[in-house]
């Protein structure tokens, strides 16, 4: 077999016609019928086959770019139809910013409430703001200056509202500057002035002197004098030695004996005097020399007190506020006569002494809080009938230490209460009391009140 003659198809059968005209060449026939030529040794069949398979493959491609092409350009109708809806949006934000613009300028400025407030509302909440600050926070070295930061309407009204400026400290964090400011912006108006000052050696007296020279240049206006801690005489002395001290309220507070405000120099008018709040150890034999006094608030300290004489002036007072530890004093029935007493508080140990010996026939309101989680109300105002029969509004409080747990009220204290104040109309209970006044299984001891109105 000729090398020229080797068949591709899968047929590897030869058959050889007749010997031809040309006898050196032959035209071997394939079992498929196809004729193989010397220069062509591949079948036509196989030749056909793998035509079909290109135009197959190549049709399979076009599909397949024809595919490609029409994803690309359905994305790219996709991404101008997302723009253009964009845009759109675009414009629509424009159009509604430029008609909120016109909206706004056609219609009246919206007014900013605090700062178009009138001065005196917007002066009345400042004044509010000064007087509950943050605990351990100088109102007038901090607060104000914030609020003053506010504005140029706010800085405005504090530096020129001379109420702002009223209250003085005499103190360590108050340097004379300081002090003098507050003297000056204050104009005419009354002072409050407080005292705060810890310290004995020479380098605090100058320091303090410094202070009082500029407070004392205007004490023709002082309104009240609070005195806190201040326990020497030299600093007591140089305050009550002046020329002309008027003020109307006075409160004391400290943990060591003070004496020297009750000395009273001729300088100083008693007769002004018609607030005292003393909450430090002070002997209060002196408060016959206040016979205009009409507000007492005393923290008993176990101290010496002869309440007979020192109330023996005491006609004038309106407001009595007894609290603390009263220690060995000795309260005599009906020896504390207040004929105009009209607010009465009483957290004393033996208030039971104390209720025994006030007369007060024109008090209206009796606070009455215990001072020990054993205190029992019964023996209180157990057979005191008769003697608060003015009373319209009674007020009965809790123990105040939160950590003790006090004493439950049974119905015969409740009772011994409604007995001594049959006349009130309103009443205030704490929740702890409430069981006992109206207790449904024994007589209600709220039944006799007769004439209450209000209870909360």
């Amino acid at each position: 077999m000729s090398k020229f003659c080797q068949p591709r198809c899968e047929v590897n059968v030869y058959r050889y016609c007749q010997p031809p005209a040309y006898p050196r060449t032959r035209q071997p026939l394939l079992a498929c019928g196809c004729k193989l030529y010397r220069h062509d040794t591949r079948c036509q069949c196989h030749l056909l086959s793998t035509l079909a398979r290109v135009q197959a493959r190549r049709r399979s491609s076009d599909s397949a770019r024809n595919e490609r092409s029409l994803g690309r350009a359905a994305l790219d109708r996709l991404r101008e139809k997302k723009w253009g809806i964009l845009n759109k949006l675009r414009r629509i934000g424009v159009f509604t910013l430029m008609w909120r613009e016109q909206i706004r300028a056609s219609l009246p400025k919206s007014a900013d409430f605090i700062s178009h407030l009138p001065a005196e509302v917007l002066l009345l909440i400042i004044e509010l703001v000064l007087q509950s600050p943050l605990v351990g926070c100088d109102p007038h070295r901090h607060v104000k200056r914030e609020l003053a930061s506010v504005s140029r309407h706010w800085r405005n009204l504090i530096l020129h509202s001379p109420s702002l400026w009223s209250s003085i400290r005499v103190c360590k964090p108050w340097d004379v500057p300081f002090v003098k400011a507050h003297v000056a912006r204050s104009a005419e108006c009354p002072l409050d002035i407080e005292f705060y000052w810890e310290g004995s050696t020479e380098y605090d007296w100058r320091a303090i002197r410094s202070r009082l020279i500029a407070v004392f240049c205007c004490r023709h206006r002082w309104r009240s004098l609070v005195l806190k801690n201040i326990g020497k005489d030299l600093i007591l002395s140089s305050i009550f030695a002046r020329q002309s001290i008027a003020f109307k309220r006075l409160t004391i507070i400290g943990d060591y004996p003070v004496t020297r405000p009750f000395s009273f120099s001729p300088n100083v008018d008693r007769t002004s005097v018609d607030y005292l709040e003393l909450r430090a150890c002070v002997d209060v034999n002196c408060l016959s020399n206040l016979s205009s006094l009409e507000t007492l608030i005393i923290r008993f300290q176990g101290v010496g007190f002869p309440p007979t004489h020192a109330a023996s002036s005491l006609r004038k007072l309106k407001s009595l506020s007894l609290s603390g530890y009263t220690g060995d004093l000795m309260f005599h029935p009906d020896t504390l006569h207040f004929p105009l007493v009209d607010s009465l508080s009483v957290n004393v140990t033996n208030a039971r002494e104390l209720m025994e010996a006030i007369v007060a026939p024109s008090v209206r309101h009796v606070r009455y809080t215990p001072h020990s989680c054993d205190s029992d109300m019964s023996s209180v105002f157990g057979n005191l009938s008769f003697k608060f029969l003015s009373v319209e509004r009674l007020s009965l409080c809790d123990y105040t230490i939160l950590w003790k747990t006090a004493r439950k009220t049974n119905v015969e204290s409740a009772q011994a209460v409604s007995a001594a104040f049959p006349s009130v109309r309103h009443v205030e209970l704490h929740a702890r009391h409430v069981e006992a006044f109206f207790d449904i299984e024994a007589a209600c001891p709220a039944d006799g009140w007769e004439h209450l109105q209000v209870l909360t």
